[in-house]
């Protein structure tokens, strides 16, 4: 009976997720009339593409931002995947001085409010001279973000230190190790590394809000601001922006499902 009712639950919760999705997915293909009409129309009666047209051939240089989005996210994932998999092996298998309590201090960072580092680093960032560019979006996550590397490191403490030791007995340096056998172990966790910065990445509105000002380094989240202010009564239109946005995250989410699950599945086994 509990098992019936957690099911229940569980399937409850899961259909009022999906709702808004499915609600924002058929307004976007609805003329204007028929966006606040009651009881509501799932399934548009007069489906139209005039949204999309509005989105992709109006004022604002939808596929513009598009790029800025896939570039930014596409160099951000890149340095993540390196940065936090070669730490995160570092502090779990390479034995070197001060290690645990550099690793501590690492996490320690974690505790200071994100509002703290905002002023500090916008400084920074100006010294620099990368404001108003690309760099100043990316550079955040290019060198390892403190999760990425804590949940590597726990990924890398699974495989069996017996397993290090045989390779180095056959001459393997740590970076074959790490690369020919480490990380093969631990697909499962670099997937959801990959999905969950690329999701961060992605839908950062705060950076671009911050250190852009140029409108053609903007990326997605300030193209769907840009564009709502332009089109504030085109509902359809605003939906049309919010689906294609939502698009690669769903993408990516289906292709590293499988990697999800057997995540779940060998934090069962291992509790």
């Amino acid at each position: 009976m509990g098992r019936c009712l957690a099911t229940l639950l569980v399937w409850f919760l899961g259909i009022a997720m999906v709702i808004p999705f499915v609600w924002m997915l058929s307004t976007s293909f609805k003329g204007m009339n028929e966006v606040f009409t009651f009881p509501i129309e799932w399934l548009p009666t007069r489906p139209t593409l005039k949204g999309y047209t509005a989105l992709l051939f109006g004022k604002v240089p939808y596929f513009t931002y598009f790029l800025n989005s896939v570039k930014v996210s596409l160099i951000a994932v890149i340095g993540t995947f390196f940065s936090c998999t070669m730490a995160g092996y570092a502090y779990a298998k390479v034995n070197f001085v001060g290690r645990d309590k550099l690793f501590l201090m690492k996490l320690a960072a974690t505790m200071l409010p994100g509002m703290v580092t905002i002023l500090p680093t916008y400084i920074i960032y100006s010294k620099l001279g990368l404001l108003n560019t690309h760099a100043s979006l990316w550079l955040g996550y290019f060198f390892g973000g403190t999760f990425g590397v804590f949940l590597m490191r726990q990924a890398f403490l699974s495989i069996p230190d017996s397993l290090i030791e045989s390779a180095r007995l056959d001459g393997a340096g740590h970076f074959r190790i790490y690369w020919s056998i480490a990380m093969p172990n631990v697909k499962s966790s670099t997937s959801t590394l990959l999905f969950m910065y690329f999701l961060w990445s992605w839908n950062d509105y705060e950076k671009p809000l911050m250190y852009l000002w140029t409108p053609k380094l903007f990326t997605l989240p300030m193209a769907v601001k840009s564009f709502s202010d332009d089109q504030s009564q085109n509902y359809p239109a605003i939906m049309a922006a919010n689906v294609l946005m939502l698009l690669p995250i769903m993408i990516a989410f289906v292709t590293c499902q499988k990697f999800f699950v057997e995540s779940l599945v060998g934090s069962g086994v291992k509790g």
